[in-house]
């Protein structure tokens, strides 16, 4: 209750002037367990930049907002206060082309679990989530609203992820006609009573679907992932009642993404790192 308590708290004192959390890499499930915490770890690392000038002669560095980014780093906290309420707070640091490694934002998210996967089957929640950049870097942001939904489709320990998100810029420097969509989907197929999970995965971003212009400037990439998780049981059966057994979990993963346009790298590794606890 105390935990609810001050997350609810900073909420209520950060949810001034923000924009939404469009996380670099993530997947976020639908299912919400009561009363759990989560620490989480996502770094990325970028190699093959889109070059200046390269892509129809726009300088992708003019703007430092538009600048490629060659790493970042979030560290999350998400915490349950019920059955179908998720919040978390992270930190963002990230590195742009041409910039130095700084903390970029500090972000909020809130998820609301509608229909709860039991294994095979369907699962549905809805997010938002709001971002406050820091002062070195707030003249370059402009403030968005974004929402979206997660679905999970299950059958025979194969497993599909939807995050699709929709933003739209608020700011005085606001030059969308339309929204704008992010996304991200994982397939997976999960072994050894689902410690481990075998992984494609895809992510993206159209700045503004009522002009999305050609293919190659937006951003698209798709590759490979593990996850393995540590000190996960299995759930048993008593001749009354199932008792859950699940323990203090750690959840490690890693990944690559090769870009599908000129406007994304080459390549880029990702590593993420969870910790879940009641």
């Amino acid at each position: 209750m105390l935990r609810a308590t001050f997350l609810i708290v900073v909420v209520l004192v950060v949810a001034g002037s923000m924009r939404p959390a469009l996380a670099e890499f993530e997947i976020q499930e639908s299912t919400i367990d009561p009363g759990e915490t989560q620490l989480q770890y996502r770094g990325a690392w970028h190699r093959g930049l889109p070059a200046s000038g390269a892509i129809e002669g726009i300088d992708l560095s003019t703007d430092p907002g538009d600048a490629p980014l060659k790493q970042s780093q979030d560290f999350e906290i998400q915490y349950s206060p019920t059955t179908f309420w998720l919040v978390a707070l992270t930190h963002v640091f990230d590195e742009p082309a041409g910039e130095y490694f700084r903390l970029n934002s500090i972000e909020f998210e809130s998820q609301f679990e509608l229909i709860t996967r039991e294994g095979d089957g369907l699962g549905l929640a809805v997010q938002g989530g709001t971002e406050q950049p820091v002062f070195q870097v707030r003249e370059e942001a402009d403030p968005e609203v974004a929402i979206g939904p997660i679905v999970e489709l299950s059958k025979w320990n194969y497993t599909l992820v939807l995050n699709p998100l929709f933003f739209k810029e608020i700011g005085d420097k606001n030059e969308q006609e339309g929204f704008g969509f992010d996304y991200g989907w994982q397939w997976r197929k999960e072994l050894f009573g689902e410690r481990l999970w075998l992984a494609v995965e895809m992510f993206g971003e159209i700045e503004d679907m009522a002009n999305a212009g050609p293919f190659d400037l937006q951003q698209h990439s798709i590759g490979p992932a593990f996850y393995y998780t540590f000190g996960k049981e299995d759930d048993f059966d008593d001749e009354l009642y199932e008792v859950d057994r699940k323990s203090k979990e750690l959840t490690v993963s890693a990944g690559l993404q090769f870009g599908l346009t000129k406007a994304t790298s080459d390549v880029a590794l990702k590593i993420f790192i969870g910790y879940e606890f009641d």
